[in-house]
């Protein structure tokens, strides 16, 4: 990879790492399209890897309240997701499941933001993990469910429990590319180069995460969610 090559993953990681670090959510969708242009390689292998470190860092720096029994359900419900994603994109029109999951995740921002907000009950947990996992897997960008399903948690709460469901889907990721022969020793070189500049963008979401937890994490998140599903919808409608 070229010098401004290298310079422009670090720059986009650094800004995944960032919104990642001060919502939860993000890197797949701020990071992984840029990587693709500059060097497909990059993805997906190594963003995996990578995002799984910064998981780990969001993890540890934001502890929160019972996070893994929260995210146990939806944990549960992505797992068997994620295989019927990985079967469905051999089976079922890319371009149709796009379109129908960017539309559902905007109605979704559109009731949430009227003040409608999905319950925590064991079968919305369910769902959500479900389809974050699904949506994952076929479009690259499982975030919206499951921040819709918790927005009204507060910042530290909100990001830790993110961090763990998107920790254990990295690795689930993983193991499923690795089952496939889908992974190389380059790889982890590969992820090795991106980490530098996601390691500043997480340092930097540190200040912004602390300006976001009063009282504008709802709206960030709402508005990354937005900005999901319209990418999802262009990716299919082009």
């Amino acid at each position: 990879m070229s010098p401004l090559g290298l310079v422009i993953a670090a720059l986009a990681m650094m800004a995944g790492t960032l919104v990642q670090g001060s919502i939860g959510f993000g890197t797949n969708l701020v990071a992984a399209p840029i990587l693709a242009i500059i060097n497909p390689d990059l993805v997906p292998v190594p963003v995996i890897l990578a995002s799984f470190v910064f998981n780990v860092l969001v993890a540890r720096r934001d502890q929160g309240e019972r996070p893994w029994q929260i995210m146990r359900l939806p944990i549960i419900g992505s797992v068997p997701a994620s295989v019927a994603g990985a079967a469905a994109v051999a089976l079922v029109s890319q371009r149709g499941l796009g379109i129908l999951f960017g539309v559902l995740v905007l109605v979704g921002v559109a009731l949430s933001a009227s003040g409608r907000h999905p319950r925590h009950t064991p079968r919305a947990l369910l769902a959500a993990g479900a389809a974050s996992g699904f949506m994952a897997t076929t479009t690259g960008i499982g975030g919206p469910p499951m921040a819709l399903m918790f927005q009204r948690e507060r910042g530290p709460q909100l990001r830790a429990a993110l961090a763990r469901f998107f920790g254990v889907g990295s690795v689930v990721s993983f193991v499923t590319l690795l089952a496939f022969g889908q992974v190389a020793w380059a790889d982890f070189a590969r992820a090795a180069v991106l980490i530098p500049g996601g390691l500043f963008g997480f340092w930097l979401s540190k200040h912004l995460a602390h300006r976001l937890d009063h009282g504008y994490v709802r709206h960030v998140v709402l508005a990354v969610s937005a900005t999901s599903a319209v990418i999802v919808l262009v990716r299919a409608l082009l």
